[in-house]
């Protein structure tokens, strides 16, 4: 199969799995264009999904970023971390999205540039990385975590042939002030920031969460 055939089956892939685990359609979506993206990236685009009954936020997915294999990228206990990402933002529903408002898009804008980090700077990236983009402002950059405000964790591999799958990471805004704190504790620092937004009992249940992005 051809390059584009296949990345049009990705595309396709990720759409169908979004409405399926999001149960809704986008109600748009919004391109990356292409004279802004590092040369050689392809186009990437953000679908918006609406707060529903179910799931009473937002939600912001990318398709696109999964284009770029990253390289092989240990992570330790002989295991690889996957080689393709997609990236999902959950934002608050006080947050107010449209095409016609304008405040919302700091936040695609970190989604964005965390779906490009990979491609930038040619290395892989997977859950629990933290990326510090040097924003001057309220949040610094982003951390990756697993969504685990939804109830299955099917959400986070999407798969495009019989065992080769897309990983779907949650994006989250971190301040200048977490990301010291985590850095002050050295390794068990990473541990520390996942558990501020999904916090777990002795037992690794999920008893608390923040998990969403907010202006």
């Amino acid at each position: 199969m051809l390059e584009n055939d296949m990345e049009s089956k990705r595309h396709q892939k990720l759409r169908k799995h979004y409405k399926t685990i999001l149960k809704d359609e986008p109600v748009f979506s919004m391109n990356l264009k292409k004279n802004i993206l590092p040369t050689g990236m392809r186009p990437i685009t953000t679908l918006a999904f609406k707060p529903t009954d179910d799931l009473p936020f937002w939600k912001l997915c990318t398709i696109g970023a999964s284009d770029y294999l990253m390289p092989e990228r240990d992570i330790g206990w002989g295991r690889k971390a996957n080689r393709r990402n997609e990236y999902m933002m959950l934002v608050s529903p006080e947050v107010e999205v449209s095409e016609s408002t304008t405040g919302w898009l700091f936040l695609n804008s970190l989604l964005w540039s965390t779906a490009e980090y990979a491609y930038n700077v040619k290395d892989a990236i997977t859950v629990s990385d933290t990326k510090n983009m040097g924003i001057k402002g309220k949040y610094c950059g982003t951390v990756l975590l697993l969504p685990e405000v939804f109830k299955t964790p099917g959400v986070v591999k999407c798969y495009y042939t019989k065992h080769k799958y897309i990983s779907v990471f949650q994006v989250m805004q971190i301040t200048m002030k977490l990301l010291s704190e985590k850095l002050k504790r050295g390794t068990d620092g990473i541990y520390w920031l996942m558990e501020h937004f999904y916090k777990h009992d002795d037992d690794y249940r999920l008893v608390s969460s923040k998990p969403f992005a907010t202006l």
